[in-house]
This record gives structure tokens, C-alpha cells and sequence, in this order.
């Protein structure tokens, strides 16, 4: 049985917060999502979601949340800066601290919102540019 709330769109995507693929619903109201729902049919998940994945979802709309990247100026402060200058400027702070330290100093951290692809993107930046396996992710909690 299929119910509609008026006002309300539905969505079906994948969550993002690990690499199992649950399918869910993401319903919206206008341009907020206010809640999500565990797809019936998702084969990953067959109707069941992880507490993370049906209620952790207030963090894309939160006000605190970043829009644009910030760099630290000579001020010691953030300022906003386009993608091309902020990554810019952590090129440069990597190749500082292999440079001061070596190619151990660096540490990268993967998320756990992220596909597997693009994690297994970053454990190949850390591997192939610096030569380390320093790599960790945030998926432990």
C-alpha cells in the first residue's frame, strides 16, 4: 500500500553514511528534508536502517553548516576563498609537512559518508602521492 502525505516528495537514493548501500526515502517538504525512511524493496537493508541512517539527517540543512571553503589568512583568521585557492593552500601545507617531517608526518582520514570508491580514492592519494599508510576513517562510532 502506497501513502501519500500532501505537500510531501519522496525520494529514493542510498544513505550515505557507510558503504552498505541501504536503500532509503528521503522526504521532503519543500527544499527541507524532514525524515527518512527505510526502503521496503532495498536489497542491502530489506526495510531496516541503522539509527545513523534513518535520523542522523539534520546536519544538510544545519545553519552551521559549511557552504564554502575557508582558508586561514595571515590575520590567524578563516576567510571564505574559491576551491581553487583553499585547495591551493592545502597542497602546499602537505608538501610543508613532508618537506619539515617527511612523508610520514602526513595522516589522511577517510569518511564515512562517502562511497567506497572515493575512500579507496583517498587511501590511493596517501599511498601513491606520499608513500605512507597513514589513513584511518571516522566509521568507528
Amino acid at each position: 500500500m502506497n501513502h501519500t502525505i500532501p505537500g510531501i516528495e519522496k525520494t529514493r537514493t542510498i544513505c550515505g553514511y557507510c558503504g552498505v548501500g541501504c536503500s532509503v526515502d528521503v522526504l521532503t517538504k519543500g527544499n527541507r528534508i524532514v525524515a527518512i525512511q527505510p526502503a521496503m524493496d532495498g536489497p542491502a537493508n530489506e526495510g531496516a536502517l541503522c539509527v545513523k541512517g534513518q535520523f542522523a539527517y539534520d546536519y544538510v540543512q544545519h545553519p552551521d553548516r559549511l557552504t564554502q571553503p575557508l582558508v586561514r589568512r595571515a590575520d590567524g583568521e578563516l576567510h571564505p576563498a574559491s576551491w581553487d585557492e583553499a585547495l591551493d593552500v592545502a597542497a602546499r601545507g602537505f608538501l610543508r609537512a613532508v618537506e619539515q617531517y617527511g612523508r610520514h608526518s602526513v595522516y589522511g582520514v577517510a569518511s564515512g559518508r562517502t562511497p567506497n570508491e572515493a575512500d579507496y580514492l583517498m587511501g590511493k592519494f596517501m599511498r601513491v602521492g606520499f608513500g605512507t599508510h597513514n589513513i584511518d576513517n571516522c566509521s568507528r562510532a
